[in-house]
């Protein structure tokens, strides 16, 4: 585990595991879920794929290869190649079960910045290779909701201050993607009040919200502020028929697999790096008061 911390006093704990973001707190509260028992993640990076897919395989250039569900990324051991008090980086160390996976010659590096009250996370992706390269990616964060212990998980809403013409890209009975966008009719002010049985039928896929979702009550003053750029699709889940403490704000450049064969090179949505090219990803967590 790498800790970093900021001079307003957060703290950053980010595992070398996944990569994932551990631990975020200030002198006051937590607000990473980390129940294990209850959910085995805190902030999964998603890459390169995100959600499932048939039977769990991926075809390119005529071959099928197995792929776990969110990406190799999660399950993944990286090593830290920088640090300072405010910062770390982390790559992705590349084993042969990944190459069986993903034949594409790829770093991965995951950056977790604090500046004041702010964590920076960046997601550079890089294709060291001589072809194409395709790729998804995806963040999944689980934050502690109610964030004040004295109140209830349904005094908080998740607001899009930013959203217009929001929409809900429907999932089938085995959660693929089925491109049907709907009108999502459960925003009242560009605000999603959080019930538990919002989530029976697993995660809500929206567009058009923004790049920006805040959580927060009327309650207290404390709040999360997560911000996505440039990023077109935003999930809010947790676990499925259960009423358990936590909300996921999830950032997607993409969504997951349909049904049939899901061809990467031919994936509107995934991103394609030609050879030698990089691209990075953000995600910004501010604590406000």
């Amino acid at each position: 585990m790498v800790k970093i911390k900021s001079t307003t006093g957060i703290i950053a704990e980010i595992s070398e595991l996944g990569a994932q973001l551990s631990r975020l707190a200030d002198n006051e509260r937590e607000y990473i879920y980390d129940n294990t028992e209850v959910w085995p993640k805190h902030s999964p990076v998603l890459f390169p794929f995100v959600g499932r897919l048939p039977n769990q395989q991926y075809q390119l250039n005529g071959k099928t290869y197995d792929m776990l569900m969110h990406g190799f990324a999660p399950s993944s051991d990286f090593e830290v190649v920088s640090q300072s008090e405010s910062a770390v980086t982390l790559h992705l160390i590349v084993t042969d079960k990944i190459k069986a996976m993903y034949p594409f010659d790829f770093g991965f590096y995951a950056t977790y910045e604090l500046n004041g009250n702010t964590l920076e996370e960046t997601f550079k992706v890089v294709n060291n290779g001589n072809t194409d390269m395709y790729y998804g990616f995806g963040s999944h964060p689980g934050f502690n909701v109610p964030i004040d212990s004295n109140l209830k998980f349904e005094d908080y809403y998740v607001e899009f201050p930013e959203s217009s013409n929001v929409k809900h890209r429907l999932f089938d009975d085995s959660r693929l993607d089925t491109g049907t966008e709907v009108p999502f009719d459960k925003l009242e002010n560009k605000k999603l009040h959080l019930q538990h049985n919002l989530f029976d039928n697993d995660a809500i896929l929206l567009t058009n919200t923004g790049f920006k979702a805040i959580i927060k009550t009327d309650k207290d003053s404390k709040r999360i502020v997560v911000e996505y750029p440039d990023t077109p699709f935003c999930a809010v889940w947790h676990k499925v028929k259960e009423q358990v403490p936590f909300v996921c704000i999830e950032p997607w450049i993409c969504v997951p697999g349909h049904a049939g064969e899901n061809d990467i090179s031919k994936k509107p949505d995934f991103n394609t790096l030609k050879p030698g090219q990089s691209k990075e990803h953000k995600l910004l967590i501010t604590i406000e008061c």
